[in-house]
């Protein structure tokens, strides 16, 4: 039984959640695109801006605040447009029942446009923590498509909506299932698999004296937790058939942004005090919110600390202490012994 929910108010409670998710971003954003570009390590400080700007999770962060941005000035236009333009304001109701209105098309446009570079950056993050290893990415890239293709799709078919028809039986219906459970895949795997890898790299490490990587993993889980909640969160509401998913698709991208920012705030800020450095351990998982070149998780040319150890060393002379180069007084050879031991 679906909730009895008036479109007009479920749509107002979407400007002011969508407004308090996107500040949330903003924020995210502000210090993950600075961390990223300004990152003090080692391997990138010598190189110009141009440099670090032109890196594939930059370039991404700045894609996905496009989008994101566009999406919330689609959702204050249709506030103005519903309340002041449309019909001097008379009709918010009719306005908002119109999913063919241009606003609307434009704003769900940004919308998967979001998602598929959310997905997009879940599989890079896959792709380099696993080597670059192709075979490893097949599944997701498969999804992938299948979400930009019903992304165009679900775009188009508003585009031909009729007012009065019931979204949740028509074709753009079933391209909305097909989105959420394509997304749904990819993150699902990409994080599953990720967290794996790191789980793995964390048990090899830790044998040679090796710091916890299990913050990293943290990190990841907690970040595809809530990407993955809200999808599903959105698909009970749409399959419910109530207009509570109205708030909530609509706050999707800054969920998404959210999501994709706070792996690289987290693991940034926790390089940032270590100076120069990395996170021991596997010394490429810390680098996995930075760029290709910079991100190396994974790698077969894994890196460990080294117990520090302690050398003693003996010299044994049969006759006489008096010697000059590698004899004696007498003529006699010294011998050296050295005993290595861990400390």
């Amino acid at each position: 039984m679906s909730l009895n929910v008036p479109l007009v108010a479920a749509n107002l409670s979407t400007s002011f959640v969508a407004s308090l998710l996107y500040g949330v971003f903003l924020v995210l954003f502000s210090a993950s695109f600075y961390l990223l570009v300004n990152h003090p390590r080692a391997d990138s400080i010598n190189k110009g801006i141009k440099s670090r700007l032109l890196t594939p999770l930059v370039i991404s962060s700045l894609c996905i605040f496009i989008t994101i941005t566009g999406n919330w000035i689609c959702t204050c236009i249709r506030l103005f447009q519903a309340f002041v333009i449309f019909d001097s304001g008379h009709s918010p109701l009719e306005f908002y029942a119109d999913l063919s209105q241009t606003t609307q098309v434009v704003k769900t446009g940004f919308l998967m446009s979001t998602v598929i570079i959310g997905d997009a950056v879940m599989i890079y993050r896959l792709w380099v923590v696993w080597s670059f290893r192709k075979s490893i990415i097949a599944f997701p890239m498969c999804t992938l498509l299948g979400l930009v293709a019903c992304s165009i799709g679900i775009t188009y078919q508003f585009t031909q909506y009729i007012p009065g028809e019931d979204i949740f039986v028509t074709a753009a219906g079933r391209w909305i299932t097909s989105d959420t459970t394509f997304t749904f895949c990819t993150n699902v795997y990409c994080s599953a698999l990720i967290a794996w890898r790191i789980w793995r790299t964390n048990v090899a490490a830790r044998r040679y004296g090796g710091r916890s990587l299990m913050h990293i993993l943290a990190i990841v889980v907690e970040s595809a937790s809530i990407y993955t909640l809200w999808t599903i969160f959105f698909f009970a509401t749409y399959k419910s058939e109530t207009n509570v998913q109205f708030p909530v698709v609509d706050s999707w991208p800054a969920v998404t942004g959210i999501a994709f920012m706070l792996i690289n705030v987290r693991v940034g800020l926790g390089w940032s005090q270590r100076g120069r450095g990395v996170l021991p351990g596997n010394t490429s998982t810390a680098r996995m919110s930075n760029s290709e070149e910079d991100s190396r998780v994974g790698n077969r040319f894994e890196t460990y600390n080294m117990r520090p150890m302690a050398v003693h060393i003996t010299r044994a002379i049969d006759k006489g202490e008096i010697y000059d180069g590698n004899q004696t007084e007498e003529g006699d050879r010294g011998s050296l012994a050295a005993k290595v031991k861990p400390v």
